[in-house]
């Protein structure tokens, strides 16, 4: 299954386990289902295909705590959309809601990721940033914007299109040799 609603995944492995496919169907049928995230035994491990790094966070938690250091859990991978011979990248939105105090730390990270600011309202008590940014450019910010914040920070990252990139995708990529679609 494609899943283009999916832009991230993640494979997760048995250390321990030479039939990595078996130790995935086992798993799926512990894992509770859910709109957020699609599971799939793979030759390779589970691979686990998601809208976003936070709702990968609840099985990452329950595969470690039942595996523990036998779970190998490979890097997050953008995955990328072909149509022809020209890769597409997913663009997420992304709102934050902070303290004013953190708002100049805050505003410096997302301008380190070239993150596209959309809106900003701020009160005295609350700062709210509207955001856009290429998913790559937005993997591990959630534990970034934590630290800023001292953990009171909050944050909510879903996709809102894909659009044609002009190079192909390197590094961390996981790439469908479909197009994108509104039924995948």
């Amino acid at each position: 299954m494609v899943h283009s609603e999916f832009p991230l995944e993640r494979l997760a492995q048995l250390a321990s386990n030479p039939f990595q496919i078996g130790f995935a169907r086992q798993v799926m049928r512990m894992l509770d289902p859910s709109d957020l995230i699609a599971y799939e035994a793979a030759q390779d491990g589970l691979l686990m295909r998601a809208q976003n790094e936070e709702a990968l966070a609840r099985p990452v938690a329950l595969l470690r705590d039942l595996y523990g250091d036998d779970l190998v859990l490979l890097p997050p991978q953008v995955r990328y959309m072909s149509l022809g011979n020209r890769p597409y990248e997913p663009i997420m939105l992304l709102r934050v809601r902070i303290a004013p105090r953190h708002r100049e730390a805050v505003l410096g990270e997302l301008a380190e990721r070239d993150v596209q600011l959309l809106e900003e309202h701020e009160r005295p008590s609350v700062c709210v940033l509207r955001a856009e940014a290429p998913l790559r450019k937005l993997l591990g910010y959630g534990e970034a914007l934590a630290k800023l914040t001292d953990g009171t920070g909050l944050h909510w990252i879903w996709l809102d299109r894909y659009i044609p990139m002009s190079d192909p995708p390197g590094g961390q990529a996981a790439e469908d040799k479909q197009a994108p679609s509104c039924g995948d």
